[in-house]
């Protein structure tokens, strides 16, 4: 059995919002029941927190290496293939969440200069929207910080510089 990891801010931060969500959804359920009401904010909380807890499970499963991965073609390339495959996947992955945090940052801007308010709360909808380049910005972070602590890739491949660790042990 492996030691327990500590937990990273991310996924802190998804656990709080879960765990938000859980009371806010027993307390709608208690008022429609009770009170014969509906919280219509409730339900509005809970849509975009599970948004953010989401999104924060996306840097979460990359930092620990457990985001979905195809592998099964990998197994069957030689070792330096897989070497540069992992390489091409790692740089794929930072080009992806670089665009996602550009294009989410665009969108945030936007949401912010139209003034865009939720419907129930009449919150800011940028402070949901976000989530996206939050998001992004962490996994590019914890790809940046795979690669170098470690010189693996995202989806647990190695890298050159692991390989010519392990041929000097």
């Amino acid at each position: 059995m492996r030691p327990a990891e500590k937990a990273t801010l991310e996924e802190r931060a998804a656990a709080l919002l879960l765990v938000s969500m859980v009371f806010m959804v027993a307390a709608h359920v208690a008022s429609r029941y009770v009170l014969h009401k509906s919280l219509s904010h409730t339900e509005e909380l809970v849509r975009y927190f599970f948004v953010w807890s989401t999104f924060l499970g996306v840097s979460a499963a990359v930092a620990r290496k457990r985001h979905l991965a195809i592998q099964g073609l990998a197994r069957f390339l030689p070792r330096q293939a897989q070497t540069a495959l992992s390489a091409i996947k790692t740089g794929g992955a930072l080009m992806f969440s670089a665009l996602i945090l550009f294009f989410g940052a665009r969108i945030i801007i936007l949401q912010w200069q139209t003034s865009q308010l939720t419907a129930a709360l009449g919150l800011p909808m940028w402070l949901f929207g976000l989530a996206v380049p939050v998001s992004a910005a962490f996994v590019l972070y914890r790809i940046v910080r795979l690669v170098a602590k470690a010189g693996i890739s995202p989806n647990g491949g190695v890298s050159s510089q692991a390989d010519k660790r392990k041929a000097n042990n």
